[in-house]
């Protein structure tokens, strides 16, 4: 997420980061120019569901990074907005019951998890995704000493768009850049390799920094966020991430793969996936480390305030948090984040 993680290791105890890095089996992290392993299984790593979901999260309370309108709670003082329905939901959402005066920052969460890794199959299963004015939510995964250890976001847009946008954000170690002939890895649907990835790109370069943090990008089809999104029951995001490549992939509620609602997730049986980046044009292994996961909803900051107006609102994003009814639909409704390894 654009600036998000600027402040994320300068807020983390340094024993938060003296963890055990995941060894890299060699049947997974192949070499470059070879095509992702046929005969790979995995297994389950962490899962973070019901009413323990989120004891694997820690939650940030600095200032917003991206410069949002926004108070990102503790876990002691957000018990109305992290909480686990009966139903095992997980639920994360912006105070929409407050009195915030124009301008002012408004009660919302960010937790990070308590693993880092170095890659992984990444499974989140959201019932719904916050969305509305000013509102900018994201599903994300962050290096340390950003954007030199790397982000990845999986889920990310803003006020009432309606398009997922995913990218890469990467520093200085290694060249990564999106390659828009970039060839198949994953059969498509019909069982054909004619196309690498279904989304559209939208930026190219990957190095980012606090002057230039675009990154690198793909935009998702119209349904893939927001009210859309919402309605249809939300759906499944998966993210592949090895030293060969990293690829995404959306599924709609009623879509899911078998294999992913039974627990035993095989990727290359999924056709070709939105968004992938190749080590062809991206030094995967030098950009990507110690990824940790976030979720988080601000408001207005150097994303959804710089855009806010495109939708011909009137006012500033800073205003328009004062409007607690704006935030009525600023929710992320969580069945499941599953983390797998390679066997």
């Amino acid at each position: 997420m654009h600036l998000l993680s600027l402040l994320l290791v300068a807020a983390l105890p340094v024993a938060s980061f003296a963890r055990m890095h995941i060894h890299r089996n060699p049947q997974y992290y192949g070499s470059k120019h070879h095509n992702v392993a046929r005969t790979t299984k995995y297994k389950l790593q962490d899962k973070h569901h019901g009413q323990t979901f989120f004891d694997g999260w820690d939650f940030f309370t600095q200032p917003d990074p991206t410069h949002g309108n926004v108070i990102y709670e503790s876990r002691e003082n957000s018990q109305d907005l992290a909480y686990v329905q009966s139903d095992g939901t997980a639920v994360m959402k912006v105070d929409n019951m407050t009195n915030v005066a124009p301008g002012g920052n408004r009660r919302s969460v960010r937790v990070t998890s308590k693993a880092s890794y170095n890659g992984a199959l990444v499974i989140a299963d959201f019932w719904k995704f916050a969305h509305g004015p000013t509102v900018w939510p994201a599903f994300w995964a962050v290096g340390p000493d950003w954007p030199n250890g790397g982000e990845i976001d999986i889920v990310e847009f803003v006020n009432d768009d309606k398009h997922n946008q995913y990218t890469l954000h990467t520093g200085s170690g290694g060249v990564c850049r999106t390659d828009p002939n970039v060839g198949p890895k994953y059969k498509s649907a019909n069982g054909t390799t004619d196309k690498g990835f279904l989304g559209t790109p939208v930026s190219t370069e990957c190095m980012s920094s606090s002057s230039n943090n675009a990154g690198c990008a793909f935009t998702d089809v119209e349904g893939s966020a927001g009210t859309p999104f919402n309605m249809a029951s939300g759906g499944v995001f998966a993210m592949l991430w090895d030293n060969t490549h990293i690829a995404i992939w959306r599924f709609q509620r009623n879509q899911i793969p078998q294999d992913i609602q039974n627990g035993n997730p095989n990727p290359e049986t999924w056709g070709t996936p939105t968004a992938l980046w190749s080590d062809d044009s991206c030094d995967i292994a030098a950009s990507f480390r110690d990824l940790r996961l976030v979720i988080n909803i601000t408001m207005c900051g150097d994303w959804a305030g710089a855009v806010f107006n495109n939708g011909n609102r009137g006012g500033t994003c800073a205003d328009a948090v004062a409007n607690s009814t704006n935030y009525d639909w600023a929710q992320i409704k969580v069945n499941h984040i599953s983390v797998y390894q390679p066997v």
